[in-house]
């Protein structure tokens, strides 16, 4: 994935807000820049980055939004991916992951900074905010300018939309990993609840703002079956994976069972993530970066236990010595046990036992080119002469196995 950074933010004033908009080269229209661009909210206030998930460039977006990217995706499109994307971007202490195609009224970035109580420039709280949407089967009206022509057209009943519209604080969405990219969370079911339920998991409360600040939305040209209640085949090829009445599984799993951490973690978040720890002391930073994302390896479990088993052996093979020397009656069995489990097990002590025996055993030649070949794959340079077998003078110092050459 190839992502192309087309427009960056210049404004010289960190804005309160980050609003991102995504789209999959799906999008018909583009007003939604045109409704977010009339807020009675300073427009320094607030930036909309425009996520593309795939390649095309929108002019629309290039003239009206603060931030352009293309993520370059390929194949089943990954939201979440995009959401991680215009995180990184963000430069607002709140994020806000919200449609790309609906109405959004005059007060909606007032009331958001009202909710989080940062109207004043102060800190904002700690929350996730939640928008109701009504939903139309009208199509998007060509004459369409003030919210007021809205009651014009019939609306379905209110429902809560977990995926209309989502703020959090940009902090918040850093410290729980960001959007979760696993590869069941791909398609068209997927959306920024999936973060909004583990926020909820980890305590924040989760506050739906009253429906006089709702957003709006109008049925698409196309499918027009999906909105119309009937089978979609183009829309169902991207309801790649189970979901809980169109709730991507992994999501619902994540909120009932109370986790907090997404499965798979962005590797620019987690780096985020990781650079917010305040570590105590030196000693507990030893093992603070001894993984990375991925955690321990299964050489490393493996050799883990291996060490485990190893100590718990030594440690019975001392308390055994101890017992054979503190009885006067067993101390000839003492002294008949092989000399690493006398010593203790270690890989020093099987060494000094092995290598008189592996002498006696192989003859001086073949130990000696043994040994020789040992230390040439080590790297290490000989310093005794070679060996002549009818020399019965030559003596080495050092064995087959040693740590010095």
């Amino acid at each position: 994935m190839a992502m192309k950074l087309h427009k960056t933010n210049s404004r010289p004033v960190e804005p309160f807000v980050s609003v991102v908009l995504l789209d999959w080269e799906c999008r018909e229209r583009f007003d939604t820049l045109d409704w977010l661009a009339r807020q009675d909210a300073p427009r320094d206030q607030y930036e909309l980055i425009w996520v593309e998930l795939f390649s095309r460039v929108v002019p629309e977006a290039m003239e009206k939004a603060d931030v352009v990217i293309t993520c370059g995706q390929s194949g089943l499109y990954h939201k979440h991916k995009g959401y991680n994307t215009g995180l990184l971007h963000a430069r607002g202490a709140i994020t806000v992951v919200c449609d790309s195609d609906a109405v959004y009224p005059p007060g909606f970035i007032s009331s958001i900074l009202s909710a989080f109580k940062c109207s004043d420039g102060s800190e904002p709280i700690q929350i996730v905010l939640m928008y109701h949407q009504w939903r139309s089967n009208h199509t998007y009206p060509d004459d369409l300018s003030d919210v007021g022509q809205l009651q014009q057209y019939e609306w379905r009943d209110l429902l809560p939309n977990v995926g209309a519209c989502v703020c959090m604080r940009t902090a918040d969405v850093v410290r729980f990993g960001g959007f979760d990219e696993q590869e069941s969370l791909q398609g068209y079911l997927c959306g920024p609840y999936e973060l909004s339920w583990r926020l909820v998991n980890a305590g924040l409360p989760e506050i739906w703002h009253d429906e006089t600040m709702a957003t709006w939305h109008f049925a698409h040209p196309e499918p027009l079956g999906l909105e119309r209640g009937l089978f979609s085949l183009k829309r169902w090829r991207e309801v790649a994976h189970p979901h809980v009445d169109y709730h991507a599984l992994a999501a619902v799993e994540a909120f009932s069972a109370g986790r907090l951490l997404p499965l798979k973690e962005n590797a620019e978040i987690h780096e985020r993530r990781m650079a917010l720890r305040r570590i105590g002391t030196k000693f507990e930073e030893k093992y603070a970066g001894m993984t990375g994302p991925e955690g321990f390896s299964r050489w490393q479990r493996f050799r883990m236990h291996a060490l485990l088993a190893r100590e718990a052996l030594a440690r019975m093979l001392t308390a055994a010595r101890r017992r054979l020397g503190a009885n006067p009656r067993l101390r000839w069995l003492r002294d008949r046990v092989p000399g690493p489990i006398r010593r203790g097990l270690s890989v020093r002590s099987l060494l000094a036992w092995v290598r008189p025996h592996a002498r006696k055993l192989l003859g001086e030649e073949r130990y000696g080119r043994l040994r020789d070949r040992w230390h040439a794959r080590k790297g290490w340079k000989s310093s005794n002469p070679p060996i002549n077998p009818k020399d019965t003078s030559v003596t080495h110092a050092s064995g087959f196995g040693c740590s010095q050459p």
